[in-house]
């Protein structure tokens, strides 16, 4: 193998390396957040899609508790699914580097 070869496996690997480090990067710094429709309610998630800080304002506070609770769930699955959305593209841009 010749030492212009051996350069240039090392600069694929070193490539390959930044990649994935910008990916975690990317993924340990994902946060989303949604607003309920009628704006009561906002859901803030982490990466991983768990539920890092929820805000009801005054109004939300008297809605029907079986509503509240839907309006909450529905906010915050809203959140998980943006943070995932996010997920798939950073690793999407991995594969891409990894090609």
């Amino acid at each position: 193998m010749s030492e212009q070869q051996v350069a240039a496996i090392v600069d694929s690997v070193r490539g390959r390396l930044d990649a994935l480090e910008t990916t975690l990067e990317g993924l340990h710094g994902i946060r989303a957040a949604a607003h309920s429709p009628d704006g009561r309610i906002v859901a803030r998630v982490d990466g991983t899609g768990a539920l890092a800080d929820l805000r009801l304002e005054e109004a939300a506070c008297r809605m029907d508790a079986r509503e509240l609770a839907a309006s909450i769930l529905t906010t915050a699955r809203a959140a998980a699914e943006a943070a995932a959305m996010q997920r798939v593209a950073l690793m999407d841009d991995l594969r891409s580097a990894l090609r």
